[in-house]
């Protein structure tokens, strides 16, 4: 059931979001170290793209909800053409595996150590990356959703294979990839890639697992149920 609630603290925790990426403060704390660079802020980019999704599914149904009561009108003219074509751009979301290939284009693109360099010398380049990084969010959301629990599963072992080979490299590197930052730097960001394989192996796995396993018992209860009942009924 859609909770009008859940809608505005929804849109409320995006725009906060939102509001500290953008803060130099912020920024300047997670570029001064690689480390820092390729956890917190591109993971708070991923999230905001994930969640931009989210909120625009969330306007389209409260400007459904506004449209069949009195305040339509209020709306006006820039919430009627959002919503459409909010409603064409998700009639694409079928073709999963389109999102993935790009999303994974994107990032690699980006990781290409003298792109990478420039990015991180250039405002306009830098920019352009955190847009990238955005989208590359919204379109994980859009392939999970699209190719179902299965590519989960495998984007989850896959990510954290990725991750741990790139934090063992980085882990043990003598000279720099990336010319802007230091070895430790690298050495440092290697530590914190291993540490967040650890945390999707011994948490974020079982945890989702579990999730799914009590999730498929609560449905097939539910679709058991009612036979129940009416065999109860007919004796």
């Amino acid at each position: 059931m859609f909770s009008t609630r859940r809608a505005y603290c929804l849109i409320g925790i995006f725009g906060i979001l939102v509001f500290i990426s953008v803060q130099p403060t912020f920024l300047e704390f997670t570029e001064r170290d690689l480390a820092y660079h390729m956890t917190f802020e591109h993971a708070l980019f991923f999230v905001i793209g994930a969640m931009s999704i989210q909120v625009a599914e969330t306007v389209l149904k409260l400007s459904n909800r506004c449209r069949n009561g009195a305040g339509h009108r209020k709306l006006g003219l820039i919430i009627s053409l959002w919503t459409t074509i909010l409603r064409k751009f998700f009639t694409i979301n079928k073709y999963g595996y389109i999102w993935v290939i790009a999303a994974t284009g994107l990032l690699t693109f980006w990781h290409i150590p003298w792109i990478f360099d420039y990015a991180e010398l250039h405002i306009q380049a830098h920019i352009a990356e955190h847009m990238s990084f955005i989208a590359v969010g919204a379109m994980a959301l859009m392939a999970v959703r699209s190719l179902g629990e299965s590519f989960k599963l495998l984007a989850l072992f896959a990510l954290n294979a990725v991750m741990g080979f790139t934090g063992l490299m980085f882990s043990v590197l003598n000279e720099p990839i990336y010319r802007i930052y230091s070895v430790s730097s690298h050495n440092n960001a290697g530590t914190y890639m291993l540490v967040s394989c650890i945390v999707i192996l011994l948490v974020v796995l079982p945890g989702y697992l579990i999730y799914r396993t009590l999730f498929h018992i609560r449905v097939r209860q539910s679709s058991s149920s009612p036979s129940v009942s009416s065999s109860h009924q007919r004796r």
